[in-house]
Formats: structure tokens, C-alpha cells, sequence
């Protein structure tokens, strides 16, 4: 992986921790809630949020290499788009970063 892949990689790792965070505090609440989850994309000025509940978050989180960004937010040359919701689409690394995103999930 060159330097550039592996810093958006680190860089949306950086935002999936804080999504962590929240995660944390919207499982003591109700599931149909919608919580603003960040945007987990390698940009780190963006600032979107992404209504999202409980459920659709731990979805994602359920593959250490997806990621839930922005529409028009991924990034094709590290990771492939697997789903389009509303307002929100699921990526999943691919290669060098996906070893690396795995290997800092701070799930695993």
C-alpha cells in the first residue's frame, strides 16, 4: 500500500472510532431511533452526518472492512460501494487497506 492509501485508510478508521462512540451511547436507547452518526469517509475536514439507527450502523460494523460514508464520499480506488440508502452508502476496503482496517477494528 502506498502512503496516501494507508492515510485515508487511518483516516477513516479515526472516524469509525468516534462512530464508536456513539454507538455506545445509542444502545442504551430505543433501536428505532435515528442517531447522527459521522460521516466515515478518508476526508478529515468532512463534517456530514448520517441519520442513521442503531441497527443499520451495527450492520456495517458487523465486516470490519466496511464503512458507512456520504453519497459520493467513497473512494474506488481503496474500496467498492456495497449498498445506497438514503442519504448514506456502505464501502468495503479492499487489498492493503482492508488488512489495515482490520488489523485497527477495535472490535476484533
Amino acid at each position: 500500500m502506498d502512503a496516501r492509501e494507508e492515510r485515508l485508510a487511518k483516516n477513516e478508521v479515526i472516524f469509525r472510532d468516534l462512530n464508536e462512540r456513539i454507538a455506545d451511547i445509542a444502545a442504551t436507547h430505543d433501536d428505532d431511533h435515528l442517531y447522527e452518526f459521522l460521516c466515515e469517509c478518508s476526508n478529515v475536514d468532512c463534517t456530514l452526518r448520517l441519520p442513521l439507527t442503531l441497527a443499520i450502523y451495527e450492520d456495517v460494523r458487523k465486516v470490519a472492512t466496511r464503512f458507512v460514508v456520504a453519497p459520493g464520499h467513497d473512494l474506488p480506488e481503496i474500496e467498492d460501494v456495497l449498498f445506497r440508502g438514503d442519504g448514506y452508502q456502505i464501502v468495503t476496503k479492499r487489498g492493503d487497506a482492508a488488512v489495515l482496517v482490520e488489523d485497527q477494528d477495535p472490535r476484533s
